[in-house]
């Protein structure tokens, strides 16, 4: 394998997937991924699936090395050999696993956002020591300032008590800590805080629908009609493909070293102009919002209350006062051709046509 090599956790997911292309594409790198055996497929076939399917499978094996591990276990539970490998070739460490789900359990989210991430801190130390390691890069959210209170989010801090929605986010943050103190160890890192990460800014394509796409599903099917929100109140959502053009100019410069960077929308849309898109789709059903401070969840009948439950962990999004400081990302980006996304009516409008046109929404 070539010198430079970069070390990937969660490249199987949306985020993952992506990136891997992107640094197939853009750089001479070389890819050790870790991988699980999962739903019975073997740890390197899911892998060879997602290079087949974006037609880059002639790396498999070549540029791309799969590397079997568990990021529940202690330095990925990885075998000698490949310790071995990482600590001579590995100069570039992206640790993206996690669970997003946002009804995620606590114990979940301290097992795979905590404990992983402790798991990853291990192994970079022992990879700086003993071995290359020059950069450590965390995807954290931009969401561990927790999205239920009014607060704006600088990105060279973490809030000591945020107000939290869900174990998504308390565990980020908690595992966000346990980065900013390698850092202040000597570790070299990189931290990126994505929003919500939905379809590509131009096609709306995503290879998953998740987080924020199980809620548009209960409203344009309408499974749920009433909505506990402002019109005027915004959701923070962010084009992947921004999110990865981004992290990777960033992590291209040098004084990224140390530092955090939001990858948000600078103007978020707002759920008026969400719910105003039922005009360009006649089939969604009509959605009654309301004053958040005289809804209760037992004025709903049982099954509007059972769908409700599945919706509370989405709720800070929709009706929190978190705003972003993104200082450090746009001076980061300002000499590159990466601009900061437009999330308006428009993109709304491309995301939905897409899940329709995939089948995820029947409207």
């Amino acid at each position: 394998m070539a010198h430079d090599l970069v070390f990937m956790t969660g490249a199987t997911g949306v985020l993952g997937q992506e990136l891997v292309k992107k640094l197939l594409l853009t750089t001479e790198s070389d890819i050790a991924i870790l991988s699980r055996a999962k739903n019975r497929v073997p740890h390197a076939e899911r892998v060879r699936k997602i290079l087949k399917a974006a037609g880059m499978d002639a790396h498999f094996g070549s540029r791309v090395r799969v590397v079997e591990g568990d990021v529940t276990k202690r330095k990925f539970g990885l075998k000698k050999e490949d310790l071995d490998f990482l600590e001579r070739e590995c100069r570039v460490f992206y640790h993206i696993a996690a669970l997003t789900a946002l009804n995620g359990t606590d114990k979940e989210c301290q097992q795979i956002n905590v404990g992983g991430t402790e798991h990853a801190l291990e192994l970079a130390w022992d990879l700086r020591k003993k071995g290359n390691l020059e950069r450590f890069i965390y995807f954290s959210t931009a969401f561990v300032a927790g999205s239920v209170w009014n607060y704006r989010s600088t990105e060279d801090s973490l809030p000591e008590k945020p107000a939290f929605a869900n174990y998504y986010e308390s565990s980020k943050h908690e595992a966000e800590g346990k980065v900013r103190k390698a850092m202040g160890h000597g570790l070299p890192v990189t931290i990126i805080r994505p929003s919500i990460v939905v379809g590509d800014s131009v096609t709306g394509e995503v290879s998953d629908f998740n987080v924020i796409y199980p809620f548009i599903k209960l409203f344009a099917h309408g499974i749920l009609t009433k909505l506990p929100t402002h019109p005027e109140n915004t959701f923070n959502i962010v084009p992947i493909d921004f999110v990865i053009n981004a992290t990777t100019a960033i992590v291209r410069n040098p004084r990224s070293i140390n530092k955090c960077f939001h990858l948000v929308s600078p103007e978020p849309p707002s759920i008026g102009s969400l719910v105003a898109l039922r005009e360009s789709f006649p089939k969604v059903a009509k959605i009654e919002m309301i004053d958040p401070s005289s809804f209760k969840k037992d004025q709903l009948d049982p099954q509007g209350q059972m769908v409700f439950s599945m919706l509370e962990p989405y709720l800070g999004y929709l009706n929190g006062k978190l705003t972003f400081d993104t200082s450090n990302t746009e001076e980061i980006l300002r000499d590159t051709d990466v601009r900061m996304p437009e999330t308006g009516p428009a993109f709304l409008k491309t995301l939905i046509t897409y899940a329709a046109k995939a089948g995820y929404l029947a409207i």
